[in-house]
């Protein structure tokens, strides 16, 4: 072939691939298919939390799972699972922090959802990160698509899939202590025994008997410990707890077939004086169960009940943690899905000497009153105590029913705080009335006024009502000094009706009437009168010496004398070792005024022959005679005091107890 045809053929090539170049050239492209957008996930995403956060299982699974989920886990695992690791765990208060990432939503990719989970939990709080994907799906109900989460059990603890087995391990904390001023423990926790019998090792005709009294229960208590269902021949059936008592040890020890355990037992080493501060610790009721629903309790715990036990227990409790174990099944591995420390609970420091209050509290005989000392220049409160009182180690580890109904039916009602509630105080207001007139301007502690006779009314208006003073004998004139001496009634219903408008009134209001302390342990709030206000100046004159509606807490009115010692001022009460110092009131008194006051108080104690400077009263009641004392030892002024006894007139002896060793 010559080269004029390769050439010739080579442009029939050339121009044939230009022409199929052309062709390829005019054939359109297909345009890219814009992802179709749907309306956000988020009206359903907040839907499902919500539902979730209130344990709805059945409305999720019904309506909020997509079908794959459905078929994976089922009702089962999605809500009977669920339900049964709640319980066992004691999962409660679910807190779910999520957010939604932006626009635009697409029907075929899924939205995550990034989560922070927390909730309470037997060891405490769980938190954990998840990211849950919500999936558009098209449903016979829902024609034009919806959002369904792709849920899976991790969702419930951490690493869980179906069919693990969880188990719990709970690191317990030691309780902490309540001590006195002085770092003595008075709630406390101390080595004791759990002790129970092996059924086949334990002779009950012979042995039963001995067992029951050595650890306060009766046979029938045993018996039916012993006959409950799940018992067997070989297992241990606990049947008490004893304290640190070795002789009872030894005794329970020498029964065949009992066996012991170590336990940490809550101890109250001061008892009854102490009981109504500290209360005492129990097992956990139901309703308590839900009142601290969320705050890792279960049934079984314990819990304080009344007194500082109940008020502190948060702090007391301390941090409980543990493990929650996670038994993989498909791996045969043990994992730990959840590990949180504890923490051991704090110690209350108190400003109570519990050796003082307890000769207080001894002094008093087991009859019913109650006693208060405070220092006047701190506000700390050295002594409060009421009588009589419960035994708080009866309820270690749990109180008898036939002790628990003998304390309640007891008429001197052991169970009830009177350092709690307030009392008509009678002669012991008189210098507080003295001192709201001494500020006043009106009442000259130097002047003598004229007095007659047993009786005395105002205006005749007051028709048949007049005050009576118990000494009328005493000569004229009668001042101040005179006045408080011999509780002449007459003299200080003249000097608060001789205040001008309400300055009475004001000034008992000054002196904390009507104020509910800022204290650890609730109190009464001493009273004017039931509605604090005067509804007469008949009543107004028999309250200047503490008749009509006046009530008075016990620890108030051994502030309100500690305001005699103090020049006027009023401290806050403290119980708490570290709280910190504060006036509650100040200038009730001027130094002079003061220093009046306390020499009155001074010669009314030597005229009562006892020695201490401060009133005293006797009330007739329709149950005996009501006792009181309210003052402070001249040679020392370090704590001002207040004693109530419900019948028993000489509550200054009484008041001898907290002065002796100071």
């Amino acid at each position: 072939m010559g080269k004029g045809k390769l050439w010739m053929i080579g442009m029939g090539a050339a121009l044939t691939l230009a022409a199929c170049s052309d062709e390829e050239a005019d054939v359109p492209v297909p345009e890219e298919t814009e992802p179709e957008t749907v309306a956000s996930p988020e009206p359903r995403a907040q839907q499902f939390m919500e539902l979730w956060q209130a344990g709805e299982y059945e409305t999720l699974y019904d309506e909020f799972l997509t079908e794959r989920a459905k078929e994976a886990f089922g009702e089962e695992t999605f809500i009977d699972w669920q339900v049964e690791l709640e319980e066992q765990l004691s999962l409660s208060e679910r807190e779910i922090d999520w957010q939604l990432g932006e626009e635009p939503w697409l029907k075929n990719e899924p939205a995550d959802v990034p989560l922070t989970i927390s909730m309470d939990s037997v060891i405490g709080e769980i938190e954990f990160d998840k990211t849950l994907s919500f999936v558009y799906e098209e449903t016979e109900e829902a024609e034009a698509g919806e959002w369904f989460a792709e849920w899976d059990p991790s969702f419930i603890l951490p690493n869980l899939s179906e069919g693990d087995n969880v188990s719990v391990q709970i690191s317990d904390t030691a309780r902490g202590e309540i001590v006195d001023r002085n770092g003595s423990v008075i709630a406390g926790n101390t080595d004791a025994y759990e002790i129970g019998v092996v059924p086949e090792n334990f002779d009950r005709d012979d042995y039963t008997e001995r067992l029951a009294g050595l650890l306060d229960l009766s046979v029938e208590d045993i018996d039916a410990e012993l006959e409950k269902p799940w018992v067997e021949p070989h297992h241990y059936v606990p049947l008490g707890t004893v304290g640190p008592d070795r002789e009872k040890l030894n005794r329970l020890f020498a029964i065949p077939g009992t066996k012991r355990t170590k336990v940490t037992m809550r101890h109250y080493p001061y008892g009854k004086s102490m009981a109504h501060l500290t209360g005492y610790i129990a097992p956990i009721t139901a309703e308590q169960l839900e009142e601290r629903s969320g705050q890792g309790y279960g049934q079984g715990d314990i819990v304080g009940c009344e007194g500082l036990e109940e008020i502190f227990e948060t702090e007391l409790r301390g941090k409980r943690g543990g493990k929650v174990l996670i038994e993989k099944t498909a791996q045969n591995e043990t994992i730990t899905a959840v590990d949180n420390s504890s923490a051991a609970g704090e110690t209350v420091e108190l400003t109570i000497d519990a050796d003082l209050q307890q000769e207080v509290y001894e002094e008093m005989g087991g009859e019913p009153g109650t006693a208060a000392a405070v220092d006047p220049y701190t506000g700390e409160t050295h002594v409060l105590v009421s009588s009589p009182a419960y035994d708080p180690n009866d309820f270690i580890p749990g109180i008898k029913e036939t002790r628990f109904r003998q304390l309640t039916n007891d008429p001197d009602q052991p169970f009830f705080n009177r350092a709690a509630a307030s009392y008509q105080p009678s002669y012991l207001m008189q210098p507080i009335t003295a001192a709201v007139a001494m500020k006043q301007g009106t009442l000259d502690p130097a002047e003598g006024i004229e007095i007659d006779g047993e009786t005395w009314q105002k205006y005749a208006s007051w028709n048949d009502f007049r005050i009576t003073r118990p000494n009328p004998g005493v000569a004229n004139p009668i001042d101040f000094e005179k006045a408080l001496i011999h509780s002449d009634s007459i003299y200080f219903a003249i000097q608060a009706t001789n205040m001008p408008d309400d300055s009475f009134l004001e000034g008992l209001t000054e002196f904390g009437f009507g104020t509910a302390f800022d204290y650890p342990v609730p109190l009464a709030a001493s009273q004017i009168s039931e509605s604090g206000t005067f509804g007469s100046e008949g009543q107004l004159a028999s309250s200047a010496s503490g008749q009509s509606q006046v009530r008075v807490n016990v620890l108030h009115t051994a502030l309100m004398y500690g305001t005699f010692l103090a020049d006027g001022e009023m401290k806050k009460p403290i119980l708490i070792r570290d709280a910190a110092e504060e006036n509650l009131k100040q200038d009730l008194l001027n130094p002079e005024q003061s220093e009046m006051v306390r020499a009155a108080l001074v010669q009314a104690g030597e005229e009562d022959g006892h020695g201490l400077a401060g009133k005293t009263a006797v009330i007739k009641t329709d149950d005996g005679d009501m006792g009181w004392f309210a003052g402070y030892d001249p040679n020392v002024g370090n704590l001002s005091a207040a004693v109530m006894m419900e019948d028993e007139e000489d509550a200054a002896a009484i008041a001898g107890a907290l002065f002796s060793d100071d």
